[in-house]
């Protein structure tokens, strides 16, 4: 090393940086250097293969459990659609075969009848809950005989079934007339009142000559007079404090009429405390031939606020109470 006016100058050999590198040990770092990263890489991409084998098998289990649940659901489901046709051959196997003839004869009465449906009768007034007919069923829609309902055993116990075939049609049609013309509400003042299914029986006839069901039903708690010797009076005097107590209880209600076929004027002869007069609003009718025309315009007259004769028959067949 030769010192010149304070420097030093490096040996022949060196660089200004200090000592150099051989050329041969660069390469030789840079080849390792190389190396490393090409298995750093490597092995993250082997990382990345196995990662995607695995989700691909967790995947691929999990579509088998799905396809083994759906299988063994639609093994469940034919199983069970074997059984119902089982219990339908049972049921039906002694059945002809369809006939479309008949299917289609049938299926052209089903569209006439709702068409003359449609048809035979005017579309009711809107509902007026200020006027209000109370309603029997024995002797005014119907003939006063024994009947008006089937029993059947039904998981050990009888259950009641409305029979309606015998209803009257003109009766029917008289009590639409009343609803037609008045837009009054029904309320069931008959026995047919206390037992769900008659009730049932009485508005689906209702409704297939398109009236509305019956509103409600007069009270089914109150006692017959026991000290009454003549058990018909009794039932009677019980039907008038029936109607009279709903009416108390309702007193948006201005109009209405009894249409039964006891002669509820009778009540009027030993009448309660509380009790309303019924001769101003019965419409008694003919146990056997039940509601007429000619009494339904009574009753709407009756409806309109028209002061009528008590509307009674002189004569009434003698039959056993029914209700």
């Amino acid at each position: 090393m030769v010192e010149n006016g304070g420097t030093t100058t490096p040996p022949e050999g060196k660089d200004a940086a200090g000592d150099a590198k051989d050329p041969m040990a660069q390469l030789k770092a840079r080849t390792a250097a190389s190396a490393a990263e090409r298995e750093r890489a490597a092995k993250e991409r082997a990382e990345r293969v196995k990662a995607g084998v695995e989700e691909a098998r967790k995947k691929r289990k999990l579509e088998e459990a799905k396809k083994a649940k759906q299988d063994a659901a639609a093994a469940t489901a034919a199983k069970k659609a074997k059984g119902d046709d089982d219990l339908l051959e049972s049921l039906y196997g002694g059945l002809p075969p369809p006939d479309p003839k008949k299917d289609e004869a049938l299926s052209v009465k089903i569209k006439e009848k709702d068409i003359w449906k449609q048809h035979r009768f005017p579309p009711l007034p809107v509902e007026d809950p200020s006027k209000v007919i109370f309603l029997d069923v024995d002797g005014v829609l119907r003939p006063l005989t024994a009947g008006g309902f089937r029993s059947m055993m039904v998981d050990g116990e009888w259950a009641l079934r409305a029979e309606t075939a015998d209803f009257i049609s003109g009766a029917l049609l008289a009590l639409r007339h009343i609803v037609e013309t008045t837009g009054a509400i029904i309320v069931l003042s008959s026995e047919w009142r206390r037992d769900q299914p008659m009730r049932d029986g009485v508005d689906n006839i209702l409704t297939e000559y398109e009236m509305r069901p019956c509103a409600t039903w007069t009270p089914t708690d109150l006692a017959r007079d026991m000290g009454t010797e003549n058990p018909f009076k009794a039932f009677t005097e019980r039907r008038a404090r029936e109607i009279s107590q709903w009416l108390s209880t309702n007193p948006q209600v201005k109009q209405w009429v009894v249409i039964d076929d006891i002669n509820m004027a009778d009540a009027d002869l030993d009448r309660k405390p509380g009790t309303l007069l019924m001769a101003p609003r019965i419409v008694q009718t003919h146990r056997k031939i039940g509601l007429t025309m000619e009494q339904a315009k009574a009753a709407v007259r009756l409806l309109r606020g028209e002061k009528l004769p008590p509307q009674v028959l002189p004569v009434q067949p003698q039959v056993e109470l029914v209700g």
